[in-house]
């Protein structure tokens, strides 16, 4: 699709929205594209052969692991200085790091007039990042937790964005289905204190009648680590069906179909949106979420708190959030209905207008100071 006259296309620089869509970061940009309104023109990297829709331009490049190396970077920053796309608006959708913060500053001094946007999609250690921020025209951020850290750290407010992640529609089961099922569903990173939190859950279970499956995508030798630890100590619940140990998940709407309840026991959000999405999907097909406190996944609460309905609950430890699942019989089915209502509040077509509202603002901003 070649470039019109007039305002150019947003260019949204994230990794490579190729199949399998896993990647929090993919899935997210990918939403984006598909639901963004055809009178807002972007392109995007991927497989020009295999567009996300018809109308939109795909900039060819191979697809990336969850940590891209140099010669990956280098081909996309290559693709951001293409003479074709000197002028276009960019969007980058990375998690900050050094040499992604050097490039933007690189650019920036290149281009001082260039409308340059990102949207922060882990805030693990971003108060390092915030002088290579600064020069940004405009920084996202998917949760006011971020919002506030970056605030403390000096980014200027009118500088700083939240836009919630938000998830493709989705019927949800009935709450009574749902409250049958008595099944618990972590689907988050493993590390040694989720494992050891997972581990204490576990053996409480069986009193209480619940099953726990963990399903998990493994990254690296902190999930090896925490994974052996599950098998060795929960050994006899997973042999009984107790619990059940999963990796990559081909299917996660059919296994949420299975569940009644998800939790959440990191107390941290690294390599992540700061709500995760599979949290989101989980919320439109009607499961609620119980989260140990201390993370941006508290915000869902404050949500549902707004529209005067439950969707769960954030506990303080492991020993709370027992004592919210031995007293399950009086809520599940409540907050069930509740999950579902919530989950309106992070859709798509509300993120989208969000960040289409975005764009439209920087335009107008730009065009005035000509």
């Amino acid at each position: 699709m070649p470039v019109e006259s007039g305002v150019p296309p947003w260019f949204l620089v994230s990794k490579p929205l190729r199949p399998p869509f896993r990647d929090g970061s993919t899935v997210l940009v990918r939403g984006l594209v598909e639901h963004m309104p055809a009178t807002r023109r972007v392109v995007y990297l991927g497989d020009p052969s295999h567009p996300l829709r018809p109308d939109v331009e795909v900039i060819s490049a191979p697809a990336m692991d969850y940590s891209p190396g140099f010669m990956a970077k280098a081909q996309v920053f290559a693709s951001m200085m293409h003479p074709k796309r000197r002028e276009w608006p960019l969007h980058l959708f990375f998690t900050p790091n050094g040499a992604t913060s050097r490039v933007l500053r690189m650019l920036r001094g290149l281009q001082s007039r260039r409308m340059m946007v990102q949207s922060l999609m882990s805030a693990h250690d971003v108060e390092a990042w915030v002088k290579w921020l600064r020069p940004l025209d405009a920084v996202v951020v998917l949760s006011e937790h971020t919002r506030g850290r970056l605030l403390a750290a000096g980014l200027p407010a009118e500088k700083v964005r939240r836009i919630y992640p938000g998830v493709a529609a989705a019927k949800a089961d009935t709450p009574a289905d749902i409250a049958k099922r008595w099944r618990l569903l972590y689907a988050g990173d493993l590390d040694a204190t989720v494992a050891a939190r997972l581990i204490e859950v576990a053996q409480a279970l069986p009193a209480m009648g619940w099953r726990l499956t963990i399903a998990c995508r493994p990254k690296g030798a902190e999930d090896a680590a925490a994974r052996a630890q599950l098998q060795a100590r929960l050994g006899p619940q997973l042999a009984d069906g107790t619990v059940t140990l999963l990796a990559e998940v081909e299917d996660m709407d059919a296994l949420m179909r299975k569940c009644s309840l998800q939790i959440f026991v990191a107390d941290h959000v690294r390599h992540k949106v700061d709500v995760p999405l599979v949290l989101l999907e989980g919320l439109a097909r009607g499961l609620p979420v119980v989260s140990v406190s201390g993370t941006p996944v508290g915000e869902i609460f404050a949500v549902a708190a707004g529209r005067r309905v439950e969707a769960g609950v954030e506990v303080a430890d492991v020993g709370e959030l027992l004592g919210v699942l031995g007293a399950a019989p009086r809520w599940l089915a409540r907050w069930s209905a509740g999950a579902a209502r919530v989950a309106q509040e992070f859709s798509l077509p509300t993120m989208v207008a969000q960040y289409t509202a975005l764009y439209d603002e920087m335009e107008r901003r730009r065009a005035s100071e000509r």
